[in-house]
């Protein structure tokens, strides 16, 4: 229930009826209750309780009821307790006195009381408002609040309906105070102080973006202007050379130099095939098949594009996993290239856990140590002694993406006796 305005002070309807029914009913019961016992003369106790019920008046309903209190304590003082009785003339110059002091008194005491009365209230609005915008503050600045929990903050420290306008706050349909007035203009600029540091934030986070895309496409343009290099080199020296030497070639030179130009087609083929994918992850242009996959089948595949296979060694029990077959044997064929790269051989083994299945590619390698585990998986990475133009350093980049968009992990781990384990964990098919 909104509050009334009486004289200044805020007071609520409940409390203003109250007052006005003290003021009439209750001057008019106070009358009835003192005829009885009138003793003639001057009412002097009479208009003391009568100005103590004024002053009731001005405590419970403010300065309105007060002076209705006053006016008509005067007009049943003068019928039923002055000569002469029973008219609303006065007898005499004491009645006449009486009479004056008791409505001076009753103005004078009800105007004081209300003005106490206001004084306090604004005071507790003071207190309260200083404190609404002290912990406005403290949240705006902790950068607890966001546009829309502010104006929510809003309607539950008013309780009114707030909405956000197009660069304010607007009530509808409820009239404010002076001080929820002010509290509402501190929300405002507040309002505008979130607005700009979200404008702030989306800037910032676009500049990180920019530089970061700016990095990549640095990294990108260094890695591809070198590696890529290194092997179109080689198959234009090998197809000029074959060229040139047509008639003078023996068998087991153009044999080589063929055997180069595949092993050179293969490896554009892979840094091709890894800057495709990366480019589709980025882009969100995949999107994965999920289904039940026979691993078995998936390795089987995956080793067929490997040129050093037969140093891989393949467990007999490795689980079905939930994935897409295809995104899987890129992330298999990357994982085992790496792995070759680096180590003499490679064994590959799993397991299911629950409704979890792990694959793991182990390595007998150098490994690696466990602060760059986390750097290995970032795209044009190339850890350890790695022939120059042999690849971007994307393969594991793209495999723990192209793992993850099928809602698996891709973690790298140590593997007993030295090397390293990379471990992927997919969802497992439901058992028949």
């Amino acid at each position: 229930m909104r509050s009334a305005d009486d004289g200044g002070v805020h007071l609520s309807r409940r409390r203003l009826l109250l007052g006005w029914l003290l003021a009439v009913p209750g001057s008019a019961g106070l009358a009835a209750a003192l005829v009885p016992l009138r003793s003639g003369g001057e009412p002097a106790e009479e208009s003391v309780l009568f100005l103590g019920l004024t002053v009731l008046c001005a405590l419970v309903g403010g300065l309105g009821p007060a002076l209705g209190a006053a006016v008509v304590g005067f007009l049943l003082l003068n019928y039923w307790f002055t000569a002469p009785l029973h008219t609303l003339a006065i007898d005499g110059v004491g009645n006449v006195v009486t009479l004056l002091v008791f409505i001076a008194v009753s103005l004078g005491v009800s105007s004081v009381v209300a003005s106490a009365t206001r004084r306090r209230q604004l005071a507790t609005e003071a207190r309260d408002e200083a404190a609404t915008l002290a912990m406005l503050n403290r949240t705006l600045l902790a950068g607890e609040y966001d546009v829309d929990a502010l104006v929510g903050l809003v309607r539950r420290t008013l309780g009114v309906d707030v909405r956000l306008g197009q660069d304010r706050l607007v009530v509808d349909g409820a009239s404010l105070t002076p001080a929820q007035e002010r509290i509402l203009h501190g929300f405002g600029t507040h309002l505008v102080v979130l607005r700009e540091r979200e404008e702030l934030a989306r800037q910032t986070r676009a500049a990180h973006e920019l530089e970061a895309a700016n990095r990549m496409r640095t990294a990108l343009l260094t890695a591809v202007s070198h590696d890529l290099r290194t092997p179109l080199a080689a198959i234009r020296t090998a197809a000029e050379t074959m060229r040139i030497g047509e008639d003078r070639l023996a068998t087991d030179d153009r044999a080589e130099l063929v055997a180069t130009v595949e092993e050179a087609t293969g490896r554009l083929t892979r840094i091709v095939t890894d800057l495709l994918d990366l480019s589709r992850l980025q882009t969100g242009a995949l999107q994965p098949v999920s289904r039940p996959i026979d691993s078995d089948k998936v390795v089987a595949r995956a080793l067929l594009e490997l040129p050093d296979r037969q140093r891989v060694e393949v467990s007999d029990d490795l689980p079905d996993v939930l994935g897409d077959s295809g995104l899987l044997e890129r992330v298999l064929v990357n994982l085992l290239g790496n792995a070759l790269r680096y180590a003499d051989h490679v064994t590959i083994s799993g397991h299911r856990a629950g409704p979890r299945a792990v694959l793991e590619v182990a390595d007998d390698g150098p490994g690696v140590a466990a602060n760059l585990r986390s750097v290995m998986f970032e795209p044009f990475q190339r850890l350890g002694d790695t022939p120059a133009g042999d690849g971007l350093g994307l393969g594991l980049a793209v495999a723990r993406g192209l793992t993850e968009i099928q809602g698996g992990t891709l973690t790298a781990h140590d593997t007993p006796g030295g090397g390293l384990t990379m471990r992927l964990d997919l969802s497992a098919p439901e058992c028949d």
